[in-house]
């Protein structure tokens, strides 16, 4: 039996539209996931990779043009003008360095995420800036919505955790600061103040053994403070023959960074 010509009509319009739909797809597929604008947070560096191959950066007001691809083995590589260089596209393709160093701390974000960044900077400077403790849990805590679930922030967000532990352990929150202080470092685990000021907290709450092994650590990353302690502990074993604390009250309570911070 014959197939009517509007039958023919509709098949072809079916296999033209799942043709189209296909190479959609396909083009979507082939789209390197470096396209696009990217920013260094805390700087007026700028850097953009557009689908024809072409990459231009940004200092200030000064843009330099060159190209990019991609080799054999799916190495990125980048030419600004001084010759190839690979850099680096971490998964899921949300931080890059213009080098393979994985411990290059000048890592581009993609420019929304790195405005988000910015923001967290200026409300992390009014927290340290402020006269009031309830003040600068407040913009603390804006700057750590922003921060959080960007890694290449750990650092800067375990710092904002820490100022904040700091006011709410002033404001009579120590369970509050515990948590706060264990925040930054879990997020950094080199933050030796972060160590010092939950080590004092525990002192002062009757948790000699945890405070302790805080003390430990954070002597142990060079936080002097933590030093001393443990010496007029050690003292204070070897005068009585046994056991016993260094005044709580001996510390004095850091805020960290200096003004201006996160310093990058």
């Amino acid at each position: 039996m014959a197939s009517s010509p509007s039958r023919n009509v509709s098949l072809t319009g079916f296999l033209l539209s799942w043709g189209l739909v296909f190479l959609i797809v396909s083009c979507e597929q082939a789209k390197d996931p470096v396209e696009g604008a990217w920013k260094l947070p805390g700087k007026d560096i700028a850097i953009e990779f557009t689908s024809e191959g072409v990459v231009s950066m940004t200092v200030s007001s000064l843009t330099t043009t060159g190209t990019y691809r991609r080799d054999a083995s799916g190495r990125l590589l980048v030419d600004l003008g001084s010759g190839e260089r690979e850099a680096t596209l971490s998964a899921p393709e949300e931080e890059l360095r213009l080098s393979t160093d994985p411990s290059d701390t000048d890592i581009f974000l993609r420019k929304p995420v790195a405005a988000l960044v910015d923001s967290a900077e200026a409300l992390f400077r009014r927290g340290y800036k402020a006269r009031d403790c309830d003040s600068s849990i407040t913009w603390y805590s804006q700057a750590i919505e922003l921060l959080e679930g960007i890694p290449s922030e750990k650092t800067h967000l375990a710092r904002a955790y820490n100022n904040r532990g700091i006011c709410r352990e002033k404001s009579g929150l120590p369970d509050e600061a515990i948590t706060d202080y264990s925040s930054a470092v879990r997020l950094d685990p080199k933050l030796e103040l972060a160590y010092g000021n939950r080590a004092w907290l525990y002192d002062k709450l009757g948790k000699k053994e945890e405070a302790l092994a805080d003390y430990r650590k954070a002597a142990e990353l060079g936080y002097l403070p933590a030093i001393r302690w443990l010496e007029r502990r050690g003292r204070a074993v070897h005068a009585k023959g046994r056991i016993s604390s260094p005044s709580a009250g001996s510390r004095s309570t850091p805020i960290s960074p200096a003004p201006g911070a996160p310093a990058r």
